[in-house]
């Protein structure tokens, strides 16, 4: 089915209070719900984010080593990636539901033309300040994981953040979700068991995904996102972490962010830890042969001046601090990011300097213009 076709579904499709009760549309008339307790009304959203590669390094024409952060985008077109939602949010009722595509991260993800379901879930409120949430969802770590992707000044997420995450970042399970503040200051603890397999489809095998996440802010509501001006000093700070107890392995993560925002200026940052040690081996084959402990860290700073946004970020990442080879890389990016009046169209432009620490030295800079559509 293409997206086309999911658009004029959706957008197509009245709310349930205006089908008739007679005709082809004929349907049961459901029981009231209780006092009090209202649906939320859906509202549609359409991502879409196009890449242009102007200028790829290449060591051979067909097929260049696969390193992290690497997609091995060859000068061309990308459709990076379209989503198509109805989400809805009250005092009382929250859900989602968002199809789409998207490319692979680098060449170690292999791409995929599949639609598929990139969110789902129905959350409630428990009392004041405690939600619950449950279904297919984004796990609560990491700042940058959880900016939603059109937020990001430089159009991707740094390699340091997303060769750490499991399962691209979501998962299905239950999170609890709790808030405490006013205006100024403001704390929050979210909490969740997940499948551990990034399947909404049903768990594979009997261990599973427990995160957390703390974190406390201070200044205006403005810490999951980058654009634009805030009048007072604002800082988030959070620390995180994960245990994913797979069928042959279990990884075992820490990590902390901060945002600093002051007028038009946001600087973020991350450091990530994790060990992943193999388990079950007479079970399964185990994605590594022995403990490996791995390390990840990333620092970007932007200023909003005008509609334009420019923003340069530095990202590491190293898949085994005890060995030295290709699997130590570092990432440098330089761009800029014109926004519309509402922010519903972005373009920019930028440029990605990789680099091998450890190992054999690969050419494989790339420069991209991206536009970026989303209602």
């Amino acid at each position: 089915m293409s997206l086309l076709t999911l658009a004029t579904v959706a957008l197509a499709v009245p709310p349930p209070e205006d089908l008739g009760t007679g005709g082809a549309l004929s349907m049961p008339t459901p029981a009231p719900a209780p006092k009090g307790l209202q649906i939320p009304r859906p509202t549609p959203s359409v991502l879409v984010q196009s890449w242009v590669t102007v200028f790829d390094q290449d060591e051979d024409p067909t097929a260049d080593p696969a390193t992290w952060g690497d997609p091995e985008d060859d000068p061309g077109l990308k459709l990076r990636r379209a989503r198509l939602g109805l989400s809805g949010r009250n005092q009382h009722l929250s859900y989602a539901v968002v199809l789409g595509q998207t490319a692979g991260y680098d060449a170690l993800n292999p791409p995929s033309t599949d639609i598929g379901l990139v969110d789902a879930f129905v959350g409630a409120r428990l009392i004041e300040g405690l939600w619950v949430s449950a279904g297919l969802q984004k796990l609560p770590v990491s700042r940058e994981q959880l900016m939603s992707s059109a937020d990001l000044v430089l159009a991707e997420r740094a390699v340091g953040t997303s060769a750490f995450l499991p399962d691209a970042g979501r998962d299905a399970g239950i999170t609890l979700d709790g808030t405490l503040g006013n205006d100024d200051v403001r704390g929050r603890l979210r909490l969740g068991i997940y499948n551990g397999n990034g399947s909404e489809l049903g768990d594979i095998d009997a261990g599973k995904l427990i995160a957390a996440r703390l974190e406390g802010s201070l200044g205006e509501d403005a810490t999951y996102t980058t654009w634009g001006t805030v009048d007072r000093f604002t800082l988030g700070l959070a620390v995180d972490g994960w245990l994913d107890q797979d069928r042959a392995t279990t990884t075992a993560a820490v990590g902390g962010d901060a945002i600093l925002r002051v007028a038009g200026l946001a600087v973020l940052g991350e450091v990530r830890l994790a060990r992943i040690t193999p388990t079950n081996t007479d079970v399964d084959v185990p994605g590594v042969l022995a403990e490996t402990p791995r390390f990840g860290a990333m620092a970007q700073a932007g200023y909003t001046f005008g509609r334009f946004e420019p923003a340069v970020r530095f990202s590491v990442f190293d898949d085994h601090t005890g060995i030295d080879d290709n699997g130590d890389v570092a990432e440098g990016a330089l761009g800029m990011t014109w926004h519309s009046g509402e922010d519903h169209i972005r373009v920019g432009a930028g440029y990605v300097l990789r680099l091998e620490t450890q190992g054999r030295s690969i050419a494989n800079d790339t420069a991209r213009l991206w536009l970026q559509l989303r209602i």
